[in-house]
């Protein structure tokens, strides 16, 4: 068998990933460098506080369809990797997230992720993506705290996938969902940590809890998103 097309796949979806449309906006729409203001992330999330809030409608619909487009492309010509075609539709969906997290068009940075593995679950895992808004929206609703529950929809995501009973997925093939989807969630884990700002080296532990907690330095939210500019050789938050 060849693999040819699974791995010019895997190459399509990262450099797809890595089209950086969070800062071609903040060029087009308000002519700054995104990752000098807010989070400093090429993200969506920071498009809406730092560029125009109605500019989150095409960053996060191209975003999207950087996870949708692998997994369609992968599904239409029926790859598959060790004879699963859900393994091949995950690697098109990881794919697309790394080069969305750090393009090679962008110095290796970009955004989190997150938008293009939503895409990707959609037809990749829909049953799972209920669960994930499910969880996020509610966690949202209640205590506003979008960061800390993204990650604990992602959780609950993975517990429950093993459970789900998807009409179009063989036993097997759920249980290779679920594995491609804990390696979506350690992306986003190791983009959250590394980021792309230097640790401070006095309180580097907090800081490390809060990345990976708020997505942020530090725990006052304001403080954070508002910054404008911003230096990546700053460490003080």
């Amino acid at each position: 068998m060849s693999y040819y097309p699974m791995i010019l796949l895997a190459i399509g979806a990262y450099l797809l990933g890595s089209v950086p449309a969070a800062y071609i906006a903040g060029r087009a729409f308000r002519g700054v460098d995104i990752r000098e203001y807010g989070s400093g992330i090429a993200s969506g999330s920071n498009v809406w506080h730092s560029v125009a809030k109605w500019a989150i409608v095409p960053v996060g619909i191209f975003d999207l369809f950087k996870g949708i487009i692998p997994v369609l492309v992968a599904m239409h010509l029926h790859l598959t990797v060790g004879g699963s075609e859900v393994a091949a539709q995950g690697i098109g969906a990881l794919a697309a997230m790394a080069g969305h997290s750090w393009s090679v068009f962008f110095k290796f940075g970009g955004g989190r992720g997150v938008t293009p593995m939503l895409g990707a679950l959609g037809f990749f895992a829909p049953w799972e993506l209920m669960i994930f808004v499910a969880v996020w929206v509610g966690g949202l609703g209640l205590f506003k705290n979008s960061p800390l529950f993204m990650m604990v929809a992602t959780l609950a995501m993975i517990i429950a996938s093993p459970f789900l009973s998807n009409p179009y997925m063989s036993p097997d093939e759920q249980l290779t969902a679920t594995w491609f989807l804990i390696g979506m969630a350690l992306l986003l884990i190791i983009k959250r940590i590394i980021a792309e700002r230097p640790i401070p080296r006095d309180n580097w532990k907090q800081v490390m809890l809060c990345r990976l907690l708020y997505d942020r330095d530090t725990r006052k939210r304001t403080d954070w998103i508002y910054r404008k500019p911003i230096k990546y050789t700053d460490t003080k938050y």
